[in-house]
């Protein structure tokens, strides 16, 4: 399986996730790609049979760059799924929501519940126990749990 994975990153904590969540997909035995939606255009994506999503919390939802990302986005794979992650300050953020409500109209499918990985501070660090929350993740967007 191939897993295009899509992130927006300020401080670095989403492009940590992203990273790990590669190589722990790649780890299970399938393939990845990694790219920071300001680097790649929205409607160049490689075709991929699930595509993940890691945004910050901005003010309650994604920033305006991911929304953008995601407003624009073409995906000629219509059988695709897609996953969430959102880094966060407040558990209560409605970041996964409202980027599922962007993704609504494109026609994928939901592998997964979304993720939340707590920031502890402004710029980070990420909470103890993220690996394990990502690689649980990986395991659950694939299928093999």
């Amino acid at each position: 399986m191939k897993v295009c994975i899509a992130y927006e990153s300020k401080f670095g904590n989403g492009e940590k996730c992203a990273h790990y969540l590669s190589g722990a997909i790649t780890k299970i035995g399938h393939e990845t790609e990694v790219f920071s939606i300001r680097d790649v255009k929205p409607n160049s994506l490689p075709q991929a049979d699930i595509y993940v999503f890691s945004s910050p919390t901005h003010v309650g939802g994604p920033p305006g760059k991911m929304k953008k990302f995601l407003k624009k986005m073409e995906i000629g794979k219509k059988e695709a799924k897609y996953a969430l992650i959102t880094t966060h300050m407040d558990p209560n953020t409605k970041t996964i929501e409202k980027m599922e409500a962007l993704l609504e109209p494109k026609g994928l499918t939901k592998a997964s519940d979304g993720l939340k990985i707590k920031v502890t501070g402004m710029k980070g660090p990420l909470e103890d126990g993220f690996e394990e929350k990502l690689d649980e993740f990986a395991a659950n967007i694939l299928g093999e749990k």
